[in-house]
């Protein structure tokens, strides 16, 4: 199947307001947010990569988040921060006061520099980046999709998807967790009438492709209509309900096969560079999902040779849980960048807090491990899940 991505041209007309001047108001879950930089490609692309998160700049964020953008070869131990008071050596590669945190080198992105400052009741989390693609990389790769920057090489759209993380997406889930105690997990989510259906695991296990199958079927859990799609990749609990985290939702050639001609979400297709990544990105429409929802099955599967479906214990699920998540990179390295702020401005029980959270997550919905033989098709796997599904009918 050949699928090509939209233009911005193409797509729907947005309801958002787009990059104010140098600044992007940001909102999810009620936390506000404001993106402010000095390079307009970075933010034309946070405004496209956000979609329906995105709205006109708070007056009073929650957090404020500054890019500073370079390009060339530079040292990791020269920072651009300008320092405030006297600096302690945290470590060699981390400087701080009661106040200030400055990382010089996080050793996960290559030329990534970050400060957290807290100045009263706000955070003010700065990212200094320094873009340095070697030719070799850059040369044979595609001219950029979005108008608004011409010219730039279509290797610097790797580097802003990257960015993201830093600049939107690990600032908002430390500040859901530091002021509600939400815990993020690595799974899917669909929702329907009786709850929240959940797909665990690694990267790689047919998550995504389960998840647009089951789309395409009625189902007893949504009242024998369809189930609709929360999340792709992350999502939160509160250890009661499951919140989505809004994000692209990224679809191989296989899961594009399958949705066909049919599209029940809605999905919109994200503008990016062809060639780039080896998924095409679409992003939910936010506005007809629920904020919350009470989950009531999880499903971790794994291939395997026969084709298997066993109920586990809640409390083996929760372990299983926090070490995928240790196991999966993107929050892998949202563990190591909350670390450094937990360290620096601790909060008394926050770590056995999470694990918590995930204890009272699983208790209270039905946990299976779920063995998938590809030779039987994606076909079984749905009659799988659609058979615990229907179960649950009489469990409720």
């Amino acid at each position: 199947m050949s699928y090509q991505p939209a233009t911005r041209d193409q797509q729907p007309q947005r309801a958002f307001e787009p990059a104010t001047g140098n600044q992007l108001g940001v909102r999810m879950h009620g936390v506000a947010l404001t993106l402010e930089t000095d390079h307009p490609p970075l933010l034309a692309y946070a405004a496209e990569h956000l979609h329906g998160l995105v709205e006109t700049p708070a007056a009073a964020p929650d957090l404020k988040v500054k890019c500073y953008w370079s390009e060339g070869e530079g040292e990791a131990e020269t920072t651009p921060f300008p320092a405030g008071e006297a600096m302690n050596v945290i470590g060699k590669r981390m400087l701080g006061n009661a106040d200030e945190l400055i990382w010089l080198d996080t050793l996960r992105m290559k030329g990534l520099q970050l400060r957290f400052r807290r100045e009263r009741w706000q955070w003010i989390f700065e990212v200094a980046y320094r873009f340095h693609a070697k030719k070799e990389k850059i040369e044979n790769l595609p001219e950029p999709a979005l108008p608004k920057a011409p010219g730039r090489p279509g290797y610097e759209y790797k580097r802003y998807f990257s960015l993201m993380s830093y600049l939107v997406y690990y600032p908002l889930i430390w500040y859901l967790e530091n002021s509600r105690g939400w815990t993020v997990l690595h799974a899917s989510a669909l929702a329907g009438a009786y709850g929240g259906i959940m797909i665990g695991g690694l990267g790689g296990v047919g998550k995504t492709t389960t998840c647009v199958a089951l789309m395409q079927r009625a189902c007893p859990a949504a009242g024998q209509g369809r189930l609709e799609l929360m999340a792709e990749n992350i999502i939160f609990t509160d250890g009661e309900f499951i919140y989505p985290c809004y994000e692209p939702i990224r679809l191989d050639e296989g899961s594009l096969a399958m949705l066909g001609e049919d599209n029940p979400n809605g999905l919109i297709p994200m503008a990016f560079p062809e060639g780039l990544k080896d998924k095409w990105l679409f992003h939910i429409r936010t506005n007809t999902l629920p904020e919350k929802i009470k989950p009531a099955l999880l499903f971790l599967p794994q291939f395997s040779r026969r084709r298997y479906l066993t109920q586990i214990a809640p409390e083996l699920a929760a372990e299983k849980m926090v070490a995928m998540n240790r196991l999966t990179r993107e929050l892998d390295d949202y563990g190591w960048y909350a670390a450094a702020l937990d360290m620096h401005w601790p909060k008394v029980g926050q770590a056995s807090h999470r694990i918590e959270v995930l204890r009272r997550f699983a208790e209270q919905v039905y946990c299976f491990e779920l063995g998938i033989d590809r030779s039987a098709g994606v076909e079984a796997v749905v009659n799988d899940i659609l058979g615990a599904t229907h179960s649950l009918e009489f469990m409720l």
